[in-house]
């Protein structure tokens, strides 16, 4: 059945799918059909141009996203939902990792590992560090693991080596990450095992080493489709240009407006001068919105309209106008979590709304403490995104391991995991000499075990250590050419980790038996659903590259609450933009940095377009942190809003109303909450708190460039800017 895409799609959209030759930018806005311009593309490149499904490559962001934009594809292309699998066989979809994984299963061997690596995730990596630390004999005061971490997964997405960062050294802290970057890569290398950064830098580092394997993949895939586009580092910019070295039909898709990724690398460059590295390119805009009211369009498009670095667009809709957004004042936050859970309670019960239509969004994540308390307290059910991922839980890291373990023998982190789990009678001392042992035999701690004497152990660790060589040896054998559900039967019984949960009397252990059975159940729902290419490694890169926003279910009872980051990509009826308060949002390290408040400034324009009726905008004059009270002013974003485009209102509650206010120092006390001041040691900054009387009053400051600091009024010699 033919596709009429005149019908299907606006004018802007319709260019958008029917430029096919060389490169297209196409600048999405908010809700303009982004994912229904890259659905439509696929079906028009093999439908109408005739294009084999496996010279295309489809790039999305996240695992969900791709099963989605396949889906409607297919829906698109055969009408027969029995021919939906046949449709875009060959078609090569997915995320950044996942894609690049597929490439290494089958090129990693030219740089030295062999296809069966591990893919480690961001607590291995950190323990992989930690460990680093530990042989290097470091302060983790002096330098944290995770700071470090951080740093070398940054130098990765700028594809520098180790060997490059050596030459760049320029002080002690720089060393210290060049010894632990070392050292952490050749931990990996001799685990074989790769993390999420490696998975790009190593195929563009495969792309610029062996011009054969370029061509090989840039030659295949005529067709590049790129979504979310103003999410990319400069590893995967790099990874696209050599794909689209042969052909050049490189099409990209993508908001400027919503980068909000800096932090874990995302270059705004890469869209904002697309057209500068690809001087041929098409741009086209989608502005026409289908998801928001007017207000909320207009609303969100004046606070973007600020920033600078941004390509100008105009969204609009053929939609009502719609409310005015409600913007709350309260006096701290205990009143606002009271406030939006009075606010939800009415929406449900009086408004008909279902919690599923209704997100609470937040800077950070202990923001949501105080409105699942508000919640709670009126039987009102909700989730939190963010939290404890369930791959991430203990039960699940152990089986997670055991199978790593059996798909590459060489990852010695997985074995240091699970080798007494369940109890073997392998102690602490015991472990330390087998890894001692294997370190100075230059073998994994698995091969040792199996292949050496084991000496200086006990005869009872002894026996352990073989029994437990014999257990991954016996099950490694029979995961040959056997699909990941047989495999995880088989380990859960064979190694006697289900029979310990079983016999356990800990409270916890039902519920880890839950989790161990939805486990299962995933195994077999990922060999039904792969049944050409169910194996285990298979099903380890899956898991290994699953994120939040891919386990998310939406359901209609449970209210969501999640970070402003977590909501990239969601959409709701009625969302409560929670803390928009200087400091908070924008956060107070982005106050002194231009791109940064401009980066706070698209989270915040990504919060309003989230919601499609209602949007709800709360700040607290006070807020609690530990044991302290701060007093806030309120956000510079909420000021950007025109007022008619608002309804304001103010709450307050008398056991809170004035608090903070009331001290007295001569009649009139020379600086108060909210006066911005000037330090000559720490520069600017806004007083949070007064606290005491007369010589011993005490200010809490706020200050952009050091942070909060406290001290004495009549010690400060501080100078009044703005009372």
């Amino acid at each position: 059945m033919s596709i009429n895409f005149e019908q299907s799609l606006n004018p802007q959209q319709l260019e958008a799918v029917t430029t096919t030759e060389g490169p297209v930018l196409v600048l999405a806005g908010a809700g303009s059909g982004k994912t229904r311009v890259l659905t439509y593309k696929i079906a028009y490149l093999i439908q109408e141009i005739g294009v084999f499904p496996g010279s295309i490559l489809a790039v999305t962001f996240t695992n969900k996203a791709a099963g989605e934009m396949r889906q409607r594809a297919e829906k698109l292309i055969y009408s027969d939902a029995s021919n939906y699998d046949k449709s875009l066989k060959g078609i090569w979809m997915g995320t950044f990792h996942s894609l690049c994984g597929r490439i290494l299963r089958d090129q990693i061997n030219l740089l030295g590992y062999t296809s069966n690596f591990t893919i480690y995730d961001e607590k291995d990596s950190l323990s992989v560090v930690k460990n680093v630390f530990k042989e290097m004999d470091l302060d983790p005061k002096l330098a944290s693991p995770k700071s470090i971490l951080y740093h070398i997964s940054n130098l990765k997405n700028d594809l520098i080596y180790p060997e490059g960062y050596k030459q760049k050294v320029k002080s002690p802290f720089d060393k210290i990450i060049s010894e632990v970057y070392s050292s952490y890569q050749n931990i990996l290398r001799k685990n074989n095992a790769v993390d999420f950064d490696d998975m790009l830098m190593f195929v563009v580092q495969l792309f610029q080493n062996y011009p054969e394997v370029k061509t090989r993949y840039a030659e295949m895939f005529s067709y590049l489709l790129v979504d979310e586009f103003q999410d990319t580092n400069s590893a995967q910019y790099e990874f696209l240009r050599h794909l689209a070295s042969a052909w050049q039909n490189l099409t990209v898709v993508g908001d400027d407006d919503q980068s909000i990724y800096s932090w874990r690398g995302a270059n705004l460059g890469n869209i904002l001068y697309f057209t500068e590295d690809f001087p041929s390119a098409k741009t086209i805009r989608l502005e026409q919105n289908y998801r928001s009211t007017q207000n909320i369009l207009d609303a969100a498009g004046a606070v973007v309209e600020n920033n600078r670095e941004r390509h100008p667009k105009k969204l609009w809709t053929e939609a009502e106008r719609g409310e005015p957004l409600t913007v709350l004042k309260l006096t701290d936050d205990r009143l606002e979590g009271e406030t939006i859970g009075s606010t939800i309670e009415e929406l449900i019960r009086e408004k008909g709304y279902k919690g599923g239509q209704i997100a609470v969004l937040y800077r950070t994540n202990a923001q949501s403490r105080l409105i699942e308390e508000a919640l709670r307290k009126r039987n009102i059910q909700y989730t939190v995104i963010g939290g404890v991922k369930f791959f991430e839980r203990a039960e699940i890291k152990d089986v997670l391991a055991y199978l790593s373990l059996i798909a590459n023998p060489q990852d010695d982190l997985a074995l240091k995991r699970i080798i007494n789990i369940p109890p073997r009678g392998l102690g602490k001392v015991s472990l330390e000499r087998i890894e001692t042992g294997a370190r100075k035999s230059k073998m994994s701690i698995l091969d040792y075990i199996i292949h050496s004497g084991l000496e200086g152990l006990t005869p009872r660790a002894h026996n352990a250590a073989r029994d437990f060589g014999a257990l991954i040896n016996d099950l490694q054998e029979y995961a040959r050419n056997r699909s990941v559900d047989e495999v995880v039967d088989m380990l859960l019984d064979g190694s006697g980790y289900l029979k310990m949960l079983q016999e356990s009397e800990d409270i916890k252990s039902e519920s880890r038996l839950d989790n161990i059975g939805e486990f299962v159940a995933d195994a077999h729902s990922f060999t039904r659903e792969n049944h050409e290419n169910a194996s285990l490694q298979a099903y380890l890169q899956q898991v290994s590259l699953i994120t939040d926003i891919d386990t998310w279910q939406e359901r209609e009872e449970l209210v969501n609450l999640m970070t402003a980051h977590a909501a990239k990509g969601l959409e709701f009826d009625v969302v409560f933009a929670a803390g928009m308060e200087e400091g908070l949002f924008p956060l107070m390290r982005a106050q002194d940095e231009n791109h940064d408040i401009e980066e706070e400034r698209r989270l915040f324009y990504v919060v309003l377009t989230r919601a499609k009726k209602k949007a709800y905008i709360s700040w607290a004059a006070i807020r609690h942190r530990f044991t302290e009270e701060f007093n806030n002013l309120v956000s510079r974003f909420i000021k950007e809003i025109p007022s008619e485009l608002t309804q304001r209102k103010e709450a307050k509650a008398e056991d809170v109303a004035n608090r903070g206010f009331s001290f007295t120092f001569g009649g009139r006390l020379p600086v108060k909450p909210d006066s911005v001041v000037y330090h000559p040691n720490f520069g600017r900054g806004v007083v949070r708190a007064v606290q005491g009387l007369g010589d011993n009053i005490t200010l809490t400051i706020s200050f952009y460039s050091v942070g909060i600091k406290k001290i004495m009024l009549k010690y400060a010699n501080l100078e009044i800017v703005q009372y």
